[in-house]
């Protein structure tokens, strides 16, 4: 975890900042350890991300952004956070109609649902999951999880598309409390394990070990296990741990982003 913060800390000296997973990482790194060292190098990453968050071509990347910014609030007390964080949700939410790939969609109302805590809930949660029902819904397939039409036959969505369609489930399921969202995230997660994926991405395979920690966290919940439909004898905490140590070369081999996104997921685990 030290040898994450450390190269991060690096990048953001020299102003190598241009995935919001960067700064997420120290954030929640500094929260639990109160680093002075990760607390500098935060605050410049923090304006750097106000500069460049709304500029970022992918619908991800402002959704990642939007989750960054969000956080921030608890610990940054400025002006500019909360305008900020409204454009990139209105941004957001005026492309929903038009999207067609089940990642982006889930990533960018995931987004949106994690800002409903500094901003008028009430619409924004609605409209959220209404978004989010109908990607999912219109994907979903009993037994087979998400499919797409190809060339007239139906094929089953990748690797990417079911994690993230899981982790807005979970994310569903925190703001609303309605059970139906994260067992549908148990069986998208489920099903796409069923099988080896050929999608061996670094980023990609930490998302996925950290929605397999969140649903390990509800396992880990009594009340959880008594209302709902899950998985009996799953070990998802081993099966995150299992992930993260196949991805532990390349992740310091790779990218600061790389390195980011197997610190959040080793962040989740640890918890």
């Amino acid at each position: 975890m030290e040898a994450v913060a450390a190269r991060l800390v690096d990048a953001i000296a020299r102003e190598d900042v241009r995935d919001a997973a960067v700064p997420t990482f120290l954030l929640r790194h500094y929260l639990r350890t109160d680093g002075g060292e990760a607390r500098d190098a935060l605050g410049v990453a923090l304006t750097r991300a106000l500069a460049i968050a709304a500029t970022d071509v992918t619908v991800a990347g402002r959704a990642a952004w939007l989750t960054l910014l969000v956080e921030a609030t608890a610990v940054a007390e400025d002006e500019r956070m909360l305008p900020a964080v409204a454009m990139l949700i209105a941004g957001l939410q005026a492309e929903w109609p038009a999207h067609t790939r089940i990642d982006e969609a889930s990533a960018s109302v995931e987004a949106c649902l994690r800002a409903a805590d500094i901003v008028d809930p009430d619409p924004l949660v609605q409209d959220a999951i209404d978004q989010l029902e109908r990607v999912i819904g219109g994907s979903y397939r009993p037994g087979e999880g998400l499919v797409r039409e190809r060339e007239g036959l139906r094929v089953r969505c990748g690797l990417g598309d079911h994690v993230h369609g899981a982790s807005a489930l979970l994310t569903a399921f925190e703001v609303t409390g309605r059970l139906p969202y994260s067992m549908l995230a148990e069986e998208l997660i489920a099903i796409a394990r069923r099988e080896p994926s050929p999608d061996n991405d670094l980023v990609i395979q930490c998302a996925a070990a950290r929605v397999l920690c969140r649903l390990a966290a509800l396992h880990d919940d009594p009340g959880y296990r008594g209302a709902a439909v899950i998985a009996i004898g799953a070990d998802y905490r081993a099966d995150a741990s299992r992930i993260l140590a196949a991805q532990s070369a390349r992740a310091f081999a790779g990218s600061t982003a790389h390195a980011a996104a197997y610190g959040l997921a080793l962040l989740d685990l640890l918890q």
